[in-house]
């Protein structure tokens, strides 16, 4: 029985090519957290501003929103391998500028703003092609197992990531965790370099850039169900990651820690994220997928409330674990959803959308938790970003007849 289920829970690894790429994958986005926990720290230790804290998220953001669309019709246009290779080569070489910058003491608040400014430029070509080359790594049969431990990639490296960063920059300073992101980048470069694939370049002519974007838009105008999918994944997005950019001042001013308290706390969410990923992974998405995303949406804005009003560690560990597994459930159920319902042709316009919505929510979400922060404190503002969840949830619940009983065919 126990090996049956775990043949089922990682299905999707038989392909060696995504095998590869998973386990590359994990190593840099483990790396990642790592920086992106210790810039946080980093940023709240130079101005002690809510506001400033949350703003890389929000120069982080702002390109992603603006050109996720044209990168979704790029992902559509070229060899997506290849443009990962790139994608992740230039977001090394960020994270190496901003090592030497911090290392020789020559890092101002701008500097990260900036970069982060650039990371984002580079997001809105790379999330669009990784979510598209999933399908091009196993067979459709697997397809639900393997973006559901795609997002387990995400996930389960929270649960290292953040007390690594945490402790490196208790030990050793903001650099050196920087200065591990920027290697750990050759663990997913490397299996993209030497993996092959059958790309097939239409030959035919193509519409322009701007045909292609219109076409990938009036799909999704044309689907009821993708669209609502995409509606309420651009809510979390806007509304659910307010506690990411909020973090270290919870963990600072109402919960007593420090750097590496704030690294654990973070942890605790990669762990629920973890298993909120497996069960996906197990189970699928459901005969009724509609139903569970509201479901786990829901249980994300109510454990969001109770983090606000969390005064001791102890229990600021049992709701972020909560808050990990809706948060990813959710979002692993609606990409899976939106993946077998799209046509592979469309399927990087249709996914950067999925990225517009996910990432590119990250401006309003930034600045809604930084202002709200600056106004209300971080219990508040997450409060807010709590409530702000649920609103919309209860409106499916009450209006939403046709996306809550949709059953996706087989």
């Amino acid at each position: 029985m126990a090996s049956a289920v775990a043949r089922s829970t990682f299905s999707a690894f038989r392909y060696p090519n995504f095998r590869r790429y998973w386990w590359g994958a994990v190593a840099s986005q483990v790396g990642t957290w790592v920086q992106s926990t210790a810039q946080g720290f980093f940023v709240w230790e130079l101005t002690r501003s809510p506001l400033a804290t949350s703003l890389p998220m929000f120069f982080f953001g702002v390109p992603t929103m603006a050109l996720s669309l044209l990168g979704g019709v790029l992902a559509d246009r070229v060899d997506r391998r290849r443009l990962l290779i790139v994608t992740q080569s230039l977001f090394a070489l960020q994270a190496i500028a901003l090592a030497a910058l911090t290392w020789f003491h020559l890092v101002r608040v701008w500097h990260i703003y900036l970069l982060s400014f650039l990371s984002g430029l580079t997001m809105a070509a790379d999330s669009p092609a990784r979510q598209s080359l999933i399908p091009h790594l196993v067979e459709r049969r697997d397809l639900t197992n393997a973006i559901a431990l795609n997002s387990l990639v995400f996930n389960g490296s929270r649960v290292i990531g953040p007390p690594i960063g945490g402790l490196l920059y208790a030990a050793a300073g903001p650099a050196a965790a920087f200065l591990a992101n920027a290697l750990s980048y050759l663990a997913v470069i490397y299996p993209l370099a030497v993996m092959r694939l059958t790309w097939v370049r239409d030959e035919g002519p193509r519409p322009g850039v701007w045909a292609e974007l219109r076409e990938g838009l009036g799909y999704v105008r044309r689907q009821p169900i993708v669209r609502a999918l995409l509606l309420l994944v651009a809510m979390m997005g806007t509304f659910a990651f307010s506690y990411l950019a909020l973090m270290p001042v919870m963990t600072t001013t109402v919960l007593a820690g420090g750097a590496e308290e704030n690294g654990y706390l973070l942890g605790v969410v990669g762990i629920g994220a973890t298993c909120g990923a497996l069960v996906v992974a197990a189970v699928g998405a459901g005969d009724r997928p509609g139903q569970r995303i509201v479901t786990l949406g829901v249980v994300a804005g109510a454990a969001l409330l109770a983090f606000a009003f969390s005064r001791s560690l102890a229990l600021a560990v049992v709701v972020l674990f909560a808050v990990g597994l809706a948060i990813i459930g959710f979002l692993s159920t609606a990409n899976a959803t939106i993946q077998n319902l799209v046509p592979d042709a469309l399927r990087g316009r249709v996914m950067s959308l999925y990225s517009l919505a996910l990432i590119g929510a990250a401006p309003l979400n930034s600045l809604l938790a930084g202002l709200l922060g600056n106004v209300l404190g971080a219990p508040g503002a997450i409060a807010v970003s709590g409530g702000l969840i649920l609103l919309p949830l209860a409106a499916v619940v009450l209006r939403g007849r046709t996306f809550l009983a949709f059953a996706p065919q087989a």
